[in-house]
């Protein structure tokens, strides 16, 4: 009887293993680490996987939530059970964004996601202010002059790939240009005329950074650069010959400066209309030699 016992123990713990499965890891996805991104340019994500189970690639689907949208992915096999998952995507906009790929295998049911963050960066545009020295108790103008000629790369590049969106867009922490120019010489320049008392800047900051937005043929894209000032003391704005002393000093210098960035501004802007013109007079000379040329042709005729 005890044997008899024994035997039926022993097979049921036979029966136990065979309807009782091992239990078996699940599919895992890996993104790697954080990435960081310049606006306007691709961000690549290669994430790699691994299933116990049998990974057919036509029961695999994966997708990628960009934060801004989502995207579905490159699956490329390595083998059974392993593969990479690619996808690519473009910020516009600098910030930081959370990137979940999630892969699903169709067959088993199983999903496994896994996040990183991107963190897009703007791009750099050449700045230079005029004056260097800021009193913000003056109430004169700062210029800024924000050259998108070389920015993203375009060296030698057709001009019209970038071009501003809103230049009273570009800003200087809270504050936006009383005055928008834009001048196309050298590839194009905006001139942005701040008023002092609006740049709100502390003694001692080393730099004065404007931020905005250039568009391209995919939408606006997030831009930045910056230009060192020195921010002196305040004086009290009225009028030069104070007996101030130092303060007087940094204010004809000032003044001196704007008068120097006007005519600089003034011949600028002259220029480029000179250059304008020309280019009229010369489609004009061409479009009267044509048909001159044309009617030489009609009389031999």
């Amino acid at each position: 009887m005890r044997r008899d016992t024994t035997i039926r123990i022993f097979s049921l713990l036979i029966v136990l293993a065979v309807v009782v499965p091992a239990v078996q890891a699940a599919l895992v996805v890996d993104v790697g680490g954080d990435r960081t991104a310049l606006a306007g340019e691709p961000v690549t994500i290669l994430a790699t996987y691994n299933d116990t189970d049998v990974a057919d690639a036509l029961n695999l689907s994966a997708s990628i939530n960009w934060s801004t949208a989502t995207t579905e992915p490159e699956i490329a096999p390595d083998d059974d059970h392993n593969g990479t998952v690619r996808g690519t995507y473009t910020y516009l906009t600098a910030g930081t964004y959370a990137v979940t790929v999630e892969v699903v295998n169709n067959a088993t049911g199983t999903v496994a996601c896994d996040t990183l963050n991107v963190t897009v960066s703007p791009q750099s545009v050449d700045v230079k202010v005029v004056p260097k020295a800021l009193n913000q108790k003056s109430n004169g103008i700062m210029t800024v002059f924000v050259s998108i000629a070389e920015w993203f790369g375009f060296d030698d590049a057709d001009r019209t790939d970038a071009a501003a969106l809103d230049p009273e867009e570009f800003r200087v922490g809270n504050a936006t240009p009383e005055k928008v120019n834009f001048c196309m010489k050298d590839g194009g320049t905006l001139i942005l005329k701040y008023k002092r008392q609006d740049l709100d800047l502390n003694t001692g900051d080393g730099n004065l950074t404007v931020t905005g937005n250039v568009t391209t043929e995919n939408g606006p894209v997030s831009v930045a650069g910056s230009d060192a000032v020195s921010v002196i003391n305040p004086g009290n704005g009225k009028r030069l010959g104070d007996g101030n002393g130092e303060a007087d000093a940094d204010a004809l210098k000032e003044k001196k400066l704007e008068k120097m960035q006007e005519k600089m501004e003034k011949e600028k802007l002259k220029e480029e209309k000179q250059e304008k013109q020309e280019k009229q007079e010369k489609k004009v000379m061409e479009k009267k030699e044509k048909k001159e040329k044309n009617q030489k042709k009609f009389g031999e005729e």
